[in-house]
């Protein structure tokens, strides 16, 4: 791409032009769309949701899944998902079935791009349909896949199900990390009766070589703060201090 036209793209994006105005992709611009992103980087602008959807949409438009499966790739390292990129998580699925129908293989992070998709949009029983998808076709399911199958079941409000998900891993042979442990133990010191239950497994996680950090003890101060609890939550304080750790914003404003 032309070093004036990178020049005013990214003069529009810095305006708040986002880039699909620019129209590269929808030209079948492949190159100069590529450029543009890198120049995006040289120059310090982040890449959003916004500028990942356009590319996973055009690619999938144009049916060159490949491409579009590079851009997921991406995206998954950095946190981003097709549903929340598109607001229409079906062109992620159409994705899926173009890749079988091209015959491309789609590897473990497309399947867990995927289930994280239907996680968000509390469509659970299609998550576990498609973990049985990933079964039958020989996956073999990470704990990043029971990360997000256990996260979409906590935020949907079905903390039971997710404690018997997670304390079925080590029968798969898996063994839960840091972020896994946070999420069911954030989640089940919001609630009322497990509350011990967490405690428990923040010895757990020691036991089995996985130190709680930061977040573990943040999550915990947040979960038992919303119940109105301040004495525990002191002692989860007191307990994070001692670690040499500090409450981060959200759990300092909670305090007051």
């Amino acid at each position: 791409m032309g070093g004036m036209a990178a020049a005013s793209a990214i003069h529009l994006i810095r305006r708040g032009i986002s880039a699909n105005k620019l129209g590269l992709c929808n030209f079948g611009r492949w190159k100069d769309a590529k450029d543009l992103i890198t120049e995006m980087v040289d120059h310090k602008i982040p890449l959003n949701v916004i500028t990942f959807g356009i590319l996973v949409d055009a690619f999938c438009k144009e049916g060159m899944v490949k491409e579009a499966e590079n851009v997921v790739e991406i995206m998954m390292q950095r946190n981003m998902s097709p549903d929340v990129v598109t607001c229409r998580f079906a062109d992620g699925l159409k994705l899926f079935k173009d890749m079988q129908a091209e015959q491309v293989i789609p590897n473990l992070v497309t399947y867990n791009t995927l289930l994280h998709g239907l996680c968000m949009n509390k469509q659970i029983a299609e998550a576990f349909s498609f973990l049985h998808i990933m079964e039958e076709k020989g996956v073999n399911r990470d704990i990043t896949t029971y990360n997000i199958l256990i996260h979409g079941l906590c935020k949907d409000g079905k903390v039971e199900i997710a404690r018997d998900v997670f304390n079925s891993l080590p029968c798969k042979g898996l063994q839960p990390d840091v972020q896994l442990y946070n999420i069911i133990i954030g989640s089940l010191c919001q609630e009322r009766t497990c509350r011990e239950e967490a405690k428990c497994l923040l010895v757990e996680m020691e036991k089995s070589g996985c130190a709680p950090n930061s977040w573990t003890y943040n999550v915990c101060i947040q979960g038992v703060l919303r119940r109105k609890l301040l004495v525990e939550a002191k002692t989860f304080l007191d307990e994070m201090y001692r670690r040499g750790f500090s409450p981060d914003a959200t759990s300092a404003s909670m305090f007051t």
